[in-house]
């Protein structure tokens, strides 16, 4: 799988003051963990980058003061108004272990349905995976060719080698589905027929030219 070399520096200090003085010099504070490890330590904002702002999952090679470690990273902190990143959580990987991530869907092939005119609509966009890490991978590809209109791909139905999927085996993860504005066209007709009258049935304005000729004969 796609795979991201990140620079790291041990952190000589760690607390709130110190990880505040990282920031304030454009790094982030960072910990990697697992498998007996437990390391402190600071990257730089642009080394990140491409690792958090991108739809693609990648294991990431983490060089830190020249010892290199495979990870995963595990969990990211915002600041809550501005989003700039606070903390990273990186979870080293162990080949003989098995990890719970979540790793991006991607639809391929164009459905029967949205041949016929119905939209393809996309649920779930992350799928939570239990697998050894050698055996993850990039993407889980979901061919939506075969679908028909009405019909969905169920979590249950998701199939990957060496892969357990985890979640509610009936939740859509794409459906393709009729658009609004065409039901509302399909509706009309019968909504029409519903206010015509019924054969023999009198009309509003019938009604009132029977109470009329009813005076005019007193």
């Amino acid at each position: 799988m796609q795979t991201l070399t990140i620079e790291g520096k041990v952190r000589a200090n760690i607390g709130k003051n110190a990880s505040n003085a990282s920031r304030n010099n454009h790094t982030i504070p960072c910990v990697l963990y697992g498998g007996g490890v437990n390391v402190n330590f600071e990257t730089t904002e642009k080394a990140v980058r491409h690792l958090i702002y991108t739809p693609n999952f990648y294991k990431v090679s983490l060089n830190i003061d020249g010892a290199t470690h495979e990870a995963f990273m595990r969990e990211i902190q915002f600041h809550p108004v501005s989003d700039k990143v606070l903390h990273i959580d990186f979870l080293k990987l162990n080949p003989s272990k098995k990890i719970i991530i979540e790793v991006p869907v991607k639809l391929i092939g164009q459905a029967e349905g949205v041949k016929a005119g119905a939209k393809m609509v996309q649920k779930i966009r992350k799928i939570k995976v239990k697998a050894f890490p050698q055996d993850l991978v990039d993407a889980i590809e979901l061919d939506v060719t075969p679908l028909e209109v009405g019909k969905s791909i169920r979590i249950g139905e998701i199939n990957v080698p060496n892969v357990e999927i985890l979640g509610t085996k009936s939740m859509p993860v794409a459906s393709c589905l009729i658009p609004r504005v065409l039901k509302v066209e399909e509706t009309k007709p019968e909504a029409a027929a519903a206010a015509t009258p019924a054969a023999g049935a009198a009309t509003p304005e019938a009604t009132a030219e029977k109470k009329d000729d009813k005076k005019d004969k007193k």
